[in-house]
């Protein structure tokens, strides 16, 4: 029997090893709520992709895999209109994604009653037969979705809709 307490020392030395808690990788910091935890920061400890309380590139990246849809970028997308800013595309599984970015949010409002209303509908209205487009307005952010599925179409909407990140109180 004296024999079997170095065993059984050794032995609950490699659980509690084992068993303690490990700082999580970058890749696997998620929150409670499903989105990812801030990881990036730039110079001097500010974040990579600060919030400026109005949207901006990285911003909707970071918003879209927060939702959960997996945005990839994209080279092109058909019929896209031209709203006098180069839109971001993207893909969406098989839906494409195109993200204005305007200076403001008059510049976007202005750009977006250029926009057919036959063919381009708002988040909130339930698409038709003849297949429309899903323009999302938020700020200076008009994104449209070229989408007919009801989840997804919800998803971007909540995600981009929610606002864009505000900066940090001091």
């Amino acid at each position: 029997m004296v024999c079997a307490r170095p065993v059984v020392l050794a032995l609950l030395c490699a659980v509690a090893a084992c068993s303690r808690e490990r700082a999580p990788s970058p890749d696997s910091m998620v929150t409670s709520s499903g989105a990812r935890a801030p990881v990036a920061s730039g110079v001097a400890g500010k974040p990579a992709c600060p919030g400026t309380g109005h949207w901006s590139p990285c911003a909707v990246q970071k918003r879209l895999e927060a939702a959960g849809v997996a945005p990839q970028s994209a080279k092109s997308l058909p019929d896209l209109p031209s709203l006098g800013a180069t839109p971001t595309l993207y893909t969406l599984g098989r839906s494409g994604l195109a993200i204005y970015l305007f200076a403001d949010s008059a510049a976007r409002s202005r750009a977006a009653r250029t926009l057919d209303t036959l063919r381009y509908v708002s988040q909130a209205k339930e698409l038709t037969m003849r297949g429309e487009t899903t323009a999302i307005q938020s700020d200076n952010l008009l994104a449209l979705l070229f989408s007919r599925n009801e989840q997804q179409r919800e998803r971007v909407s909540d995600a981009l809709t929610a606002g864009p990140p505000q900066p940090e109180k001091p």
